[in-house]
């Protein structure tokens, strides 16, 4: 079982492997905005996931460790609710 896509954020949809923005509008029509190229938001905070995974990885300070991760998590959620941007 699939789960639905969320309105007004960025969703990734398999069946069509296109990124798929679901705009409700003041009425209740939802629009749908789709583009194949990732949002800008998704691949910069992938980048920067990759830079603090490397720093991660080389770090050897429990402390850093966890400071390191928690900005990983702060981002990751950020994700999570990418809005339509312009």
């Amino acid at each position: 079982m699939t789960r639905g896509f969320t309105i007004n954020r960025w969703n990734w949809s398999q069946e069509d492997n296109k990124w798929v923005f679901i705009e409700s509008k003041d009425n209740g029509e939802l629009v749908y905005h789709y583009q194949i190229k990732a949002p800008k938001q998704f691949t910069e905070s992938i980048v920067k996931i990759k830079v603090l995974n490397d720093k991660l990885i080389a770090c050897k300070d429990p402390e850093e460790n966890s400071k390191i991760f928690k900005e990983m998590m702060k981002i990751s959620k950020r994700m999570q609710f990418m809005g339509k941007t312009c």
